[in-house]
């Protein structure tokens, strides 16, 4: 695997480019590269270009053959923070495929983000296949197919007092295929300043789909001290 980091400067409009084979990681397969990727994040930058396929890396092979003692690390090494302009291009061979008995382990989840756009993924997992929370704003989902997996789901919202809405959600050309949920909308029934406006589903189609659509506002997944509150979010489409 080669990986390189593209950033622009807004100030001298130059590119400074970091390639990670300057900090140890080595392109073989075969010696592990984590150190080089630890704690590799990103915080209050414009744009900013990673560019590299993942393909024959150690973590992803160790993975593949199921072993129970792969490196450490990994994607969720790589965060983003208050950035803007990120764009992720050329990760390919990577599954989301996770066994469909397996908690809460969402396949993408969205939050606090605007304008983040999602094509062509296949997800495979326990839980939602894609998470909205709270302060999603122009997302745009295209050419994905989930399951097994609780579906693409809006929420849950209303867990927090003050709380950001979810604006202007599109899901389009989608195939679920055994999920437990298609589309959901959950939030706890308590009074909040949350809200869903503007949702939109186009060309869907399920296969033995349990619950092919949920608004759920009474959401409470333990069924344990479950709040009764008659306000709830509002919910416009």
């Amino acid at each position: 695997m080669i990986l390189y980091i593209l950033h622009q400067s807004c100030v001298a409009d130059s590119t400074l480019i970091f390639n990670v084979l300057s900090f140890g990681a080595k392109p073989n397969g075969v010696i592990d590269s984590t150190q080089a990727f630890l704690d590799l994040s990103f915080e209050g930058v414009i744009g900013v270009s990673i560019i590299g396929d993942a393909l024959d890396a150690t973590l992803w092979a160790c993975k593949l053959a199921g072993s129970t003692d792969c490196p450490s690390g990994g994607a969720t090494s790589l965060s983003f923070t208050n950035s803007k302009n990120i764009n992720i291009n050329g990760l390919i061979g990577v599954k989301v495929n996770a066994a469909g008995n397996s908690p809460n382990i969402d396949g993408i989840h969205v939050q606090l983000s605007r304008n983040v756009a999602i094509f062509n993924t296949s997800i495979k997992t326990g839980d939602d296949c894609v998470s909205i929370g709270p302060g999603t704003k122009e997302l745009w989902i295209e050419q994905i197919t989930c399951g097994p997996g609780h579906g693409i789901s809006i929420g849950n919202l209303a867990k927090d007092l003050e709380e950001e809405g979810v604006q202007n959600v599109t899901v389009k050309n989608a195939i679920f295929k055994g999920t437990q949920n298609g589309l959901r909308i959950k939030s706890w029934a308590r009074p909040r300043n949350g809200f869903v406006q503007g949702a939109y589903f186009l060309d869907v189609v399920m296969f033995n789909v349990q619950n092919p659509i949920v608004i759920d506002q009474n959401y409470c997944p333990q069924n344990i001290n479950c709040p009764a509150q008659v306000m709830k979010i509002r919910i416009t489409m």
